[in-house]
C-alpha cells in the first residue's frame, strides 16, 4: 500500500515565518549599515538614541562655590571646599572624600582618578570611591597622570629645572626622577604595562622650536639611571608638540600643530597631515584609535563635516558624516563627542552613533568616560547615561 505523507501546517507556518524575520533583519541591518537617512531614522525613532535636556537627570550646582569637575568610570567628581564629591548616573551623591587640594588639576584612567594642586606640591590617588594615598613633592606640580594600573607621573618645575618627572607605583613609592634643565615638558602618558612613559618635550633655547618625544624605561631608572631614556623620535624643525598618548601594543599616538603620527617599534609613520584649512580637529586619547575632522564644502554657503576614525593598528579608516560645522571634538578612550553648537554626539570607534544630546542652549563644556558623559553649565550639570 502506498504511504501518504501527512505535512504538518503549523510547522510550515513557523518555519516560514522565521526565515520571513531573518530576511527583513538581515534587509533592515543592511539598510541601516549602507543607507545614512535609515540610519538616522532608526537611531532616533527605534533606539531612542537622540535624547533631550528636560528628560534626563541633573545635578544643581551651588554658585557660590568654585566647582571643578570632572568624569571618571560611573562617577561625577565635583570638588569644592577641599571636598570630592562623587554622583552616580542618576544624579545621587555616593559620598565624600577629603583632601587636601583647592585648585585642581585631574587625569583618570579606568577605575583610578589623580589629582594635583596646580602649581603646589600636594596630590592623590583615589581608586573607584576610595581614597588610596596622597604625597607632598619638591617644586610646583604642573601636570598629573596617571594609567589604568594606577602608576603616576607628576610633572614639576624648580629653580635650576624647567621640567621634572617624578614617577610612582600604584602604592604611592616613588620609582625615579628624571631632570630636564632646559627643556619643557608638553604632555606624558604611561603604558599599559608600566615600563615606559612617553614624553613630548618642546626646546626653545635655540633660534628654532625643536620638538621630541622621548621613551623612559622605569626598569633602567632602577637599574641604569644613565640609560632611563631608551628611545628618540625628533620632529622637523618648527614642529610643535602638543599631545603624546600610550595606546595599545605599546604605539604612541602623538599631535604636532602640523599633524598627527605614530610611534611604534621606535618607528614613526605620519597618519594625519594638516596641509590645508579643510581638516579642523584633530584627537588621539583612546586605546587604538586616532580621530580627525575634515570640513567639506557642499554648495554655496553649505557645507558637511566628516569626522574619521582610524585604527592605529590595522590604519583602516571609517566615517561619520554630519550635514554640519563641528565646533569641538573631544575623545576618552572609545568614545568620540561631536560638538556641533546645542547638540552633541557621542560615537564610539566603529562610527556607530552612541547618544545624541540636545540642549537648551550652547554647549561649551563636556567631560566624559566611557559610562557617562556631563554637559557641564554654571548652575548645573546634565548627565547623558551611555
Amino acid at each position: 500500500m502506498r504511504k501518504i505523507k501527512i505535512f504538518n501546517k503549523k510547522k510550515i507556518m513557523i518555519t516560514s515565518l522565521i526565515i520571513l524575520v531573518i530576511i527583513l533583519f538581515i534587509l533592515i541591518f543592511s539598510l541601516y549599515i549602507s543607507q545614512k537617512d535609515v540610519r538616522n531614522w532608526i537611531d532616533i525613532n527605534i533606539f531612542r538614541k537622540n535624547v533631550f535636556e528636560q528628560d534626563i537627570e541633573t545635578i544643581s550646582l551651588n554658585t557660590d562655590k568654585n566647582n571643578q569637575i570632572h568624569v571618571y568610570n560611573n562617577y561625577v567628581a565635583i570638588l569644592n571646599d577641599k571636598s570630592i564629591n562623587l554622583y552616580n548616573s542618576y544624579g545621587e551623591k555616593i559620598t565624600s572624600i577629603e583632601i587636601n587640594i583647592n585648585s585642581a588639576l585631574f587625569n583618570s584612567s579606568g577605575k583610578y582618578l589623580a589629582i594635583a594642586e596646580n602649581n603646589g606640591n600636594e596630590f592623590c590617588l583615589i581608586f573607584d570611591k576610595t581614597y588610596m594615598w596622597s604625597e607632598k613633592i619638591e617644586g610646583e606640580i604642573l601636570q598629573i597622570h596617571v594609567n589604568r594600573n594606577g602608576y603616576v607621573a607628576v610633572i614639576t618645575t624648580d629653580a635650576t629645572h624647567k621640567s621634572i618627572v617624578n614617577f610612582f607605583d600604584s602604592q604611592g613609592k616613588k620609582l625615579f626622577a628624571s631632570y630636564f634643565a632646559t627643556t619643557r615638558i608638553i604632555d606624558a602618558s604611561i603604558s599599559d604595562d608600566n615600563k615606559y612613559l612617553a614624553i613630548g618635550e618642546l626646546d626653545t633655547t635655540g633660534t628654532i622650536i625643536k620638538s621630541t618625544v622621548k621613551i623612559l624605561s622605569v626598569q633602567n631608572a632602577y637599574q641604569d639611571p644613565e640609560n632611563t631614556i631608551i628611545y628618540t623620535y625628533e620632529a622637523n624643525d618648527g614642529n610643535l608638540i602638543t599631545n603624546v598618548k600610550y595606546q595599545a601594543k605599546d604605539q604612541i599616538a602623538c599631535i604636532y600643530d602640523n599633524g598627527l603620527g605614530i610611534i611604534k617599534d621606535k618607528t614613526y609613520r605620519e597618519v594625519v597631515k594638516l596641509d590645508n584649512d579643510n581638516i579642523t580637529y584633530l584627537a588621539n586619547d583612546f586605546n587604538n584609535h586616532v580621530v580627525y575632522v575634515k570640513e567639506e564644502s557642499t554648495g554655496l554657503f553649505k557645507s558637511q563635516s566628516n569626522v574619521y576614525i582610524v585604527n592605529t593598528s590595522d590604519f583602516q579608516e571609517k566615517a561619520y558624516q554630519m550635514d554640519i560645522s563641528v565646533k569641538d571634538v573631544f575623545a576618552n578612550d572609545n568614545i568620540i563627542a561631536v560638538n556641533v553648537g546645542t547638540e552633541i554626539y557621542f560615537l564610539d570607534t566603529n562610527g556607530w552613533l552612541i547618544k545624541k544630546y540636545t540642549a537648551n542652549q550652547e554647549i561649551t563644556n563636556v567631560k566624559f568616560s566611557d559610562s557617562l558623559a556631563t554637559i557641564i553649565y554654571k548652575d548645573r550639570i546634565i548627565i547623558v547615561d551611555f
